[in-house]
């Protein structure tokens, strides 16, 4: 289970990286600044909403998976998006090389720094034979066989006295 906290830990670390860079270009507008990134009459707004939906949504599922998916497939999709994610904040921070914004320079590095370590990590989650859970579920259920061998045996005394 430990594996599995540490690994939706650095997934909410990236869902709150993703909400400080959002904010970080809005802020601006508190103190009247323009925000205005493409002042185009053409509006992105299904590439926004794509965005959004998938910095959101894709960690939340991802989470469920490291969460409850008991199987190696269900590993094997979640490291998939680790892996997907780590590359996108790298690649996001080629934005840079078009307009260079020292408000992220805290935030996209660290972002990809945290992308790594989760790709990493969840690589090595799929390399491993057996979850924590279900090796806690074999050392239960190893207990409670022995248990019920006692219980037979103490019925088998009672029985012959």
């Amino acid at each position: 289970m430990k594996r599995q906290i540490e690994l939706s830990v650095l997934w909410v670390l990236l869902v709150l990286g993703f909400l400080a860079h959002t904010l970080a270009d809005v802020m601006p507008a508190f103190w009247g600044e323009s925000i205005v990134a493409m002042p185009t009459s053409a509006n992105w707004r299904e590439l926004i909403a794509l965005m959004m939906g998938i910095s959101y949504t894709l960690p939340v599922l991802a989470i469920f998976l490291v969460l409850w998916g008991k199987h190696k497939a269900w590993r094997v999709i979640h490291s998939i998006l680790a892996c997907l994610f780590a590359l996108f904040c790298l690649l996001h921070m080629l934005e840079w090389l078009d307009e260079f914004n020292p408000v992220q320079l805290t935030i996209m590095p660290l972002m990809a720094i945290v992308g790594i370590i989760l790709a990493v990590k969840s690589i090595k989650y799929v390399r491993e034979k057996q979850c924590v859970d279900e090796e806690e579920e074999d050392e239960n259920v190893g207990d409670e066989e022995e248990e019920s061998e006692e219980e037979v045996s103490e019925k088998e005394e009672k029985e012959t006295e």
